[in-house]
């Protein structure tokens, strides 16, 4: 018989952060334990409001089945001697299993007659069962931080306040440190705090939504954008789409109710992006853009409180004067912040630690403005190199302003306004703002040179420092974001089409620091590099993987050399291409001979006095035909051209090898033949080392 589980656990209010992670777990963590312990069921569903975590398991049976195992001991040839009695290793097998020596069986397998034990096993009854997995799965749910009250030990997100447990309508009854599970849940703290019984499902959600509940975090959803959208148009204005807030919002209220507030208009003189920042990270509110110019704020915002109210107007004049206060406060910092030059704060972040062992964010500037005139050097940039440093120098300094200090959130984004506000060049300003891009994984790209130059100086500096002082990602921990600072740094490059090298970025970087510094590290500059690049080639890896090109192909281009990250790509696109032609499987073959016969061979030069055979001349003048045109290939960037141009040396390669004993016993023409196939291996490895491909 099939029956439905219900489980709530009530509690405080949980951050709206964390109650995605939360039912993802619960879902998963549930599915886990329930196919573990053999219950079959149709379904899992799960639900969320600040004050619960709701799961819904449908179908699920009532008992286990009947199992039966087999446990499997000795050959029977070795469990018997020849009077037929059983022998020391049947006899300890049958102990080991708790059963008499009479109650063991022999079963043929694939290899022969096994002793065996078939013990049967009566399936237990899902309620019984439930007693033991819903603790469990209810303090298995991991959260970023968790916390203790009362007096009792367990932990989670929030203190637990009821525990709702019903299978097949009847309680299931456990306890959690003195909290026993009920058939009881509650409605809407304010709304609706008395307790009310649940029998079924639907019982459960029609007394909800008397309750003043919506369960349903899709349907809050809906009904918020809804709700937003229309008001949003009866002004004249619509609400930019944004689903971190929409998500934050659904998952701070139980039952939504969608207000419009007004602000004056004087403060639209303030930068749109300090309005917006007030609204969206402090207060939860959508702001109104206009309908006809998405750039254009208007002076009024939409919120969502979680509670029906007998006179909106009551709710719209408190929360207008909470953002009337925020605004002033903003057009303050932002006065006193203009009345000195940008320029003058960057004496200020000498007070600022940036790392402990390695200064302050003065320092850091002063790094980066190195760091990135040669990076500006290096790429040829057209323009004056002076304002790249201008725009390195000026970096950090709204760091150091009342508004970002009060909105860290606005860094790079105020400086911008500071910057243009001091009459400096509009590309210095907004590479200001950009050089923090991108700001996630797959975040927006600077849009500038400038920009571009002084991001990557930024992030190569941020990497270097971390490194050299041991701050090295492990696992899952990654506190300096130093892995998206990577990926940073490798997207920007690919777009702008940097020909650049890490090597040498990262290496101006440690030496800028080291000298910068004057300390002992206790790793040398060339392995704190070392391992710099190899955290960069990871990255770099995985990005070409899911960018689409095969795992083999990326690592057969990048074993060979990854220094400029355009070209690798280059190659990588070439390759891919190439692999595709019908003699690419047989190519592959004679390169990989050719890789695995020289792997430990010193190259020298060929001696073409020590040729015996007619195929190894035929080899050598292959090859220098081919190599002279496959580094005029290579020298414009034609890796496609330069793969189709090693084809020729195939049918040599196969005869070669056909033809000569490559591991004479004579050393001298065992070296000149294994140092003809290193020539060989060194004009493919020009592209790629195909013995890493699966031909």
């Amino acid at each position: 018989m099939e029956k439905e589980l219900i489980l709530e656990i009530g509690t405080e209010e949980i951050p709206a952060g964390f109650i995605e992670f939360a039912l993802a777990d619960l879902k998963q963590d549930a599915r886990k334990k329930l196919e573990g312990a053999s219950l079959n069921f149709k379904e899992i569903v799960t639900y969320a409001t600040p004050r619960r975590l709701t799961l819904r398991v449908t179908s699920l049976v009532d008992k286990q089945e009947d199992q039966t195992k087999e446990a499997y001991g000795p050959p029977v040839n070795i469990a018997y001697d020849d009077k037929g009695n059983p022998t020391k290793p049947a006899l300890g097998f049958a102990k080991s299993q708790g059963v008499d020596i009479k109650d063991v069986v022999k079963i043929k397998r694939d290899r022969g007659e096994f002793l065996a034990v078939i013990k049967k096993f009566k399936g237990q009854k899902t309620d019984k069962l439930l007693k033991e997995i819903l603790p469990d799965l209810i303090l298995s749910i991991p959260f970023r931080k968790s916390m203790k009250w009362g007096d009792g030990d367990i932990t989670f997100v929030r203190p637990i306040r009821w525990v709702l447990a019903i299978y097949g309508g009847k309680t299931v009854t456990y306890e959690l440190e003195g909290l026993k599970s009920s058939s009881k849940s509650y409605g809407h703290r304010f709304m609706h705090p008395k307790g009310f019984k649940v029998t079924s499902w639907e019982d459960y959600t029609q007394q909800l939504e008397k309750g003043y509940v919506i369960l349903d975090q899709d349907r809050r959803k809906s009904d918020i954008v809804r709700g937003v959208d229309a008001l949003a148009k009866k002004i004249g204005g619509k609400i930019t789409e944004d689903e971190e807030l929409l998500e934050t919002v659904t998952n701070l209220v139980e039952y939504p109710v969608v207000l419009k507030g007004d602000f004056e208009k004087e403060f639209l003189k303030l930068p749109k992006e300090v309005l917006i920042s007030v609204m969206k990270n402090h207060q939860k509110y959508f702001p109104v853009v206009s309908a006809k110019n998405k750039t254009k704020l208007l002076p009024h915002f939409i919120f969502v409180c979680g509670t029906p109210v007998k006179d909106p107007n009551v709710v719209v004049k408190g929360n207008e004067r909470v953002i009337r206060a925020r605004f002033t406060d903003a057009r303050f910092f932002f006065d006193e912040d203009k009345s000195t030059p940008l320029g003058e704060k960057v004496e200020t972040l000498k007070g600022m630690v940036f790392l402990s062992n390695l200064g302050s964010y003065y320092d850091k500037t002063e790094r980066i403005k190195k760091l990135a005139a040669g990076i500006a050097k290096s790429i040829n940039y057209p323009g004056p190199v002076k304002d790249v440093e201008t725009a390195a120098y000026l970096s950090k300094a709204d760091l150091a302003t009342q508004m970002v200090f009060e909105f860290p959130e606005l860094q790079g984004i105020m400086g911008k306004y500071y910057a243009e506000l001091g009459g400096e060049k509009k590309e210095v300003a907004q590479a200001i703002e950009e050089h923090y891009m991108p700001i996630s994984r797959d975040g927006e790209l600077p849009g500038s040179d400038i920009g571009s130059i002084v991001s990557i100086a930024d992030k190569a500096d941020s990497i270097s420092a971390c490194f050299i002082s041991g701050l090295i990602p492990t696992g899952t921990q990654d506190p300096y974001a130093l892995r998206r600072q990577a990926i940073g740094i490798i997207n920007i490059i690919l777009e702008r089409g940097y020909h650049l090298s890490l090597c040498d970025i990262f290496a101006l970087s440690l030496n800028t620091i080291i000298k910068q510094t004057n300390k002992k590290f206790k790793e040398s500059g060339e392995n704190v590099l070392s391992s710099i690049l190899d955290f960069l080639t990871e990255r770099f890896r995985n990005i070409m993987i899911d960018k689409g090109y095969s795992q083999d192909a990326v690592d057969a281009v990048v074993s060979v050399e990854l220094d400029d990250i355009v070209e690798a790509q280059r190659k990588i696109e070439a390759l891919s291409k190439f692999r595709k032609a019908p003699d690419f499987e047989a190519l592959g073959v004679a390169f990989k001979r050719v890789v695995n016969i020289v792997k430990d061979h010193t190259k020298t030069a060929v001696e073409e006095s020590l040729f015996l055979e007619a195929v190894e001349k035929e080899l050598y003048d292959s090859f220098n035909k081919v190599r002279e045109k496959v580094d005029s290939e290579i020298s414009e960037k034609n890796y496609e051209k330069s793969l189709s141009l090693m084809k020729n040396l195939r049918e040599p390669v196969d005869k070669y090898f056909e033809g000569v004993m490559v591991m004479d016993k004579d050393p001298a023409l065992k070296k000149n033949r294994l140092s003809m196939l290193s020539h060989i291996r060194e004009l493919f490895f020009k592209i790629a080392d195909f013995s890493k491909l699966s031909t």
